[in-house]
């Protein structure tokens, strides 16, 4: 028996650390999460669909999900969702505190702010990584487009195969500081800020008053409103239900 956290967020990481990883296994997207995480942690490597996860849940006798992903990652979590419900388990989803939104222009979507880009021009630099760039790829123009991704081969190869040079990627691990933003967009000679209100902890903010103190505009798509836990809530579902495990095992 098993209880499966999604991870891949420095949520997820930092309660994994922190609790008794012996009834734990922790799925993320890439060996770059699997990296974060400390060695004695059984990780499940790459993406899965519906299907793969109800058989995932079955092989590895899971008896509850906790999902610690992304807040923008909406597929894995309705997947993952509709998963434990196939199977008959619990599923529990992490929310990160709501970041007060700020910003110049603020989108709904991804799609209503490539239409916003289409009709600018300059240089605009993007922390929303590399999932979309094919979108705002196609509405360049003779602008140019920076992408700030994680250090990951999945990550560049997307960015290449979309027609990003080189030079345009920045592969840096975050979140990051005031400081570091400043350098990294007055290096680029950033006109825009493309980004994500991902919530507290995400380095948001850091990013917003960079761009304001350098006098670009700040681009935003916000998250949609969603249900969930804290992480002081979150952690106590874990060890409850972990705890659970160990003593079950304990008897057999």
């Amino acid at each position: 028996m098993k209880l499966w956290i999604i991870g891949g967020t420095s949520e997820s990481v930092r309660l994994v650390k922190s609790v008794d990883r012996r009834a734990l296994v922790v799925s993320v997207a890439g060996e770059e999460g699997k990296d974060r995480l400390p060695e004695d942690t059984e990780v499940h490597v790459g993406p899965m669909d519906r299907g793969a996860m109800v058989d995932f849940i079955r092989k590895k006798s899971i008896v509850a999900v906790v999902d610690m992903s992304h807040p923008f990652a909406k597929i894995v979590s309705k997947e993952a969702k509709g998963a434990a419900a196939e199977a008959g388990i619990d599923y529990y989803r992490f929310k990160r505190p709501v970041e007060d939104e700020a910003g110049d222009v603020i989108f709904d979507d991804y799609p209503s702010c490539a239409e916003y880009i289409k009709e600018k021009s300059g240089t605009f630099f993007f922390t929303t990584g590399s999932k979309h760039c094919d979108l705002f790829e196609s509405v360049k123009g003779e602008s140019r487009h920076i992408y700030r991704i994680i250090p990951s081969s999945k990550s560049i190869d997307t960015l290449h195969d979309a027609g990003v040079a080189m030079e345009d990627m920045v592969a840096m691990l975050g979140p990051f500081d005031l400081d570091m933003n400043l350098a990294l967009f007055k290096h680029a000679k950033a006109d825009f800020l493309v980004t994500k209100n991902s919530g507290a902890g995400s380095g948001f903010h850091e990013k917003i008053d960079a761009a304001r103190r350098l006098g670009m505009t700040s681009l935003v798509i916000r998250t949609e409103g969603e249900e969930g836990l804290n992480f002081s809530e979150t952690k106590a579902v874990v060890e409850r239900i972990s705890n659970g495990i160990l003593l079950s095992l304990l008897h057999q």
